[in-house]
């Protein structure tokens, strides 16, 4: 029996930011169904109630894609996102700053426009320069600090955004919970955290290289979230169709909950 690869650490080894761009969101690829179609639908549902708004949000997510910001940029007035390593923040100034070898997310700005009811092609390019300026900063970002972006502190947002993250570089539960609650400290009393997360995964590929993913349910997600005092107000489950060795999740899920005010 082949021996399994050693797995590696997206924020200790680095990863190609563009092979994972290309791999999980490009428009032709396979997980395109959940990893932006499911996100994005489900974004819009639970902003389009009304009842998620403000003036900041936090965007703390793996990789450099943007696709799951595009409906905040219309009910928020900044964004600032917090990105682990350099070759990721470098991946995301080029689209922030169209520059040549950008990644091409029209595929998922013309989602987002259709499903407010438009077609017109123009409204999708629009819906990506919104987004461009609303992107106030881009800020990197340490989990061993107690301070996320120490020595800088940043004021509490209303929204805070995390896509996963937490299984990408959490190797266990006390791990993940230690993290969450510094996550946390970045958000209002009464704002809204939202997390995609991947369940029951433990590894996903880039290029040649398997890394690690934290393996979590949901369950065990929602009891850290109302033991730190988030009241759970929406959930949604995408169970996984594609059938590939890249990545062995299970299902997608997709959180909103509101952050006590003790």
């Amino acid at each position: 029996m082949e021996a399994r690869p050693e797995l590696k650490h997206y924020h200790l080894h680095g990863m190609d930011s563009t092979d994972f761009l290309r791999c999980y969101f490009e428009a032709e690829c396979v997980f395109r169904d959940e990893s932006v179609g499911f996100v994005l639908e489900t974004l819009h549902s639970i902003l389009a109630k009304g009842r998620i708004k403000g003036e900041t949000v936090i965007d703390i997510s793996i990789g450099s894609f943007v696709h799951h910001l595009f409906d905040l940029s219309e009910y928020f007035k900044e964004i600032i996102i917090l990105k682990l390593t350099e070759p990721c923040i470098m991946e995301l100034n080029k689209w922030v700053n169209t520059r040549t070898g950008a990644f091409n997310w029209n595929h998922a700005s013309k989602i987002v426009t259709e499903l407010k009811g438009i077609s017109d092609p123009d409204c999708s390019c629009e819906k990506e320069e919104k987004l461009k300026e609303t992107i106030k900063r881009i800020v990197k970002f340490d989990f061993s600090n107690e301070n996320l972006t120490d020595p800088e502190v940043l004021p509490p947002a209303d929204c805070l955004i995390s896509a996963w993250v937490l299984e990408a570089v959490c190797q266990d539960q006390q791990e993940y919970i230690r993290n969450l609650r510094k996550m946390s400290k970045l958000l209002k009393p009464g704002g809204t955290l939202i997390l995609i997360v991947n369940l029951n995964c433990t590894y996903y590929t880039v290029g040649n290289d398997r890394l690690h993913a934290f393996n979590n349910n949901e369950s065990f997600v929602k009891k850290n979230l109302t033991d730190k005092g988030f009241v759970i107000g929406s959930c949604e489950l995408f169970d996984r169709k594609v059938v590939s060795d890249l990545i062995d999740h299970k299902q997608v899920m997709v959180l909103s909950a509101v952050k006590g005010n003790s």
